[in-house]
């Protein structure tokens, strides 16, 4: 079958030839009820309610649904069904289970979570549970063990390398969108409130800050040492109560460790900036994060699995484990620096800045986000321990 673009009507049509899909609803095709519920950039959701139960279809656009002058590429579909596949096992369940992938309509169709809500928006209507980082922490733990050179045979990293390579055009809409466009000129930044123009033009013309950033730039595209989600953010969280779960892995690659944890605090902290007064609830997210990582990384690296560290005792083996988290670290300062910047002046803002009831509110919290983005880029090299990242972002 050739790609098309599907509506409720051609779907529904789809679902009736896919038996095992079609049971998992129940009834007959007139009795499900479709609707879309697209969010995102990029892609066309749908929910499918049935009898017996509910479905997520979620299908590539070949162009960003919200800018169709932007062409993208089908198969960043096929990158997130090999991503849900590699990561599946590890993460379960704070991932929804992955059904079918059909490689010709670029759909995937994933269990249904309703219902949750995305974190972002519970953030900003205060219907959080606390401790919900634990969570992805322990998620991004999991990833990392189940996909790293660290815990796996060569053969394992050297597969997924190969798996992953080919999804480009995300991966260059994350060096251009994070690493590179918030501090130059560019006409995808969009026009920020006069009152921020000059902050905006001092980024642009920081070279020290320029340097930090090719750093980080250059250890995003070489420092290959798991598979990223790509995208970890608080939009791509879904949450009801204590149940949590990551969806949205498009833009996996493998890259530095840090990178999902930078994208993943730097989101919190936007939020913080926004909030001024949740800083107790961000400093303890943070916090329950970071302590979730490392405690369950530890624990999964107890035993050997790989090539890497082969050759180290039992104390040698847990003094390398300290130096590699302690670069993790470093590595998630500075990346939350970068997402910070961009989500602020770049493509793709964050809604959290619409809980500032002023002009002047809303452009003092921008310019705290730009303020602490940048000294988290500057000094990320030199954070030895999570006190000394949260010192950085002044959440009192």
């Amino acid at each position: 079958m050739p790609y098309f673009t599907l509506d409720a009507s051609s779907l529904q049509h789809w679902l009736t030839n896919h038996a095992d899909l079609a049971s998992l609803l129940g009834g007959s095709p007139s009795a499900w009820t479709i609707r879309e519920v697209s969010d995102g950039n990029l892609n066309t959701v749908f929910l499918v309610d049935g009898p017996a139960g509910s479905l997520c279809c979620k299908q590539a656009l070949p162009h960003v649904r919200v800018a169709p002058d932007w062409p993208m590429p089908l198969e960043r579909a096929l990158y997130e069904a090999r991503y849900m596949r590699a990561t599946a096992d590890a993460v379960r369940p704070a991932a929804p289970e992955l059904y079918f992938y059909d490689d010709e309509m670029f759909l995937l169709v994933m269990e249904c979570l309703t219902p949750h809500e995305v974190l972002r928006t519970a953030l900003i209507r205060d219907e959080v549970q606390p401790g919900f980082s634990a969570v992805i922490g322990q998620y991004v733990a999991r990833s990392v063990h189940a996909t790293s050179w660290i815990s796996q045979p060569f053969e394992h990293g050297s597969k997924l390398l190969a798996d992953f390579a080919g999804n480009t055009a995300l991966t260059r809409i994350t060096v251009d969108l994070i690493l590179t466009d918030p501090f130059r000129p560019c006409s995808r930044n969009p026009t920020p409130e006069a009152d921020l123009l000059p902050d905006m033009e001092a980024l642009h013309a920081d070279k020290p800050l320029h340097r930090a950033v090719g750093n980080l730039q250059e250890r995003f595209l070489t420092a290959r040492q798991a598979l990223l989600h790509g995208d970890l953010h608080t939009g791509s969280i879904m949450q009801h109560k204590t149940d949590v779960r990551v969806i949205d892995g498009e833009f996996a690659t493998m890259g530095p460790i840090g990178f999902d944890c930078g994208l993943y605090l730097g989101n919190l902290v936007l939020h913080a900036c926004a909030a001024p007064h949740k800083h107790a609830l961000i400093k303890a997210e943070i916090t329950a994060f970071w302590n979730s990582f490392t405690t369950e990384l530890r624990t999964l690296l107890k035993t050997g699995g790989g090539d890497v560290w082969a050759l180290s005792d039992d104390v040698e083996r847990e003094e390398m484990l300290n130096t590699f988290l302690h670069s993790i670290l470093q590595d998630t300062a500075g990346f939350c620096g970068l997402e910070m910047i961009r989500r602020t002046i770049g493509f793709a803002q964050v809604a959290d800045y619409t809980l500032c009831v002023t002009s002047e509110s809303r452009t003092e919290a921008r310019r705290k986000a730009l303020k602490t983005g940048r000294a988290l880029i500057l000094a990320g090299p030199t954070v030895h321990n999570l006190e000394g990242l949260l010192n950085l972002l002044t959440l009192r």
